[in-house]
């Protein structure tokens, strides 16, 4: 069905680029909207996520290799925006960090210093929950810092299956947080990454 679409997609372009961009809309929108979703676990921002993948796809429309699939295209630049999200996120929850670490007095410091002792513990009691294989996964990555492929080679297993057990991994520290206060959550996945 998708080579179909995709053959009329390149025809349309031709002659019909705003025909030929709705078809491709309407065709895989809930799919990326979908994955956008998985990533960011927020509607708004999986939303806007989306709408700039289209956005990238309508400026370079007529620029697009009839070889290539549209499909692929638009997951490429969803995954790249996404990652352009995490990088800026990541900044400013540093920056935040910096700034707040300044200007807290020293009662509030060591209140922070507690509440950072207690996220870990909460988080070192879920890796401890994990199955083997993913607690193994996931240290090998925090701990050892070892890259996917690395992880993989070492295991005997598909980059992909490292990464859907990361995810998984991952998934269950953020829904540990959520569960121990909602408020916590992005203090958390901040202090997951780091240790």
């Amino acid at each position: 069905m998708h080579k179909e679409l995709e053959s009329n997609f390149f025809l349309l372009v031709k002659s019909d680029k705003d025909k030929a961009f709705q078809l491709v809309f309407d065709a895989y929108w809930q799919a990326l909207y979908n994955q956008a979703y998985r990533k960011v676990q927020c509607k708004d921002i999986a939303q806007d996520l989306v709408q700039d993948a289209f956005i990238s796809l309508w400026d370079k429309i007529e620029l697009l290799d009839v070889e290539k699939s549209v499909l692929a295209y638009l997951y490429a630049i969803l995954r790249n925006k996404t990652l352009k999200l995490y990088e800026k996120n990541e900044v400013r929850m540093k920056y935040a960090l910096s700034v707040t670490a300044q200007e807290i007095p020293a009662d509030q410091y060591s209140q922070n210093l507690l509440l950072e002792k207690e996220l870990t513990a909460i988080i070192n009691d879920e890796v401890a929950k994990m199955p083997s294989r993913m607690r193994e996964i996931y240290l090998l990555k925090k701990d050892d810092e070892r890259s996917i492929k690395q992880i993989a080679s070492d295991l005997s297993l598909s980059e992909q299956t490292i990464k859907n057990q990361l995810q998984m991994a991952y998934q269950r520290l953020r829904t540990r947080v959520k569960d121990y206060d909602s408020s916590l959550a992005l203090l958390a996945i901040f202090i997951a990454k780091n240790l």
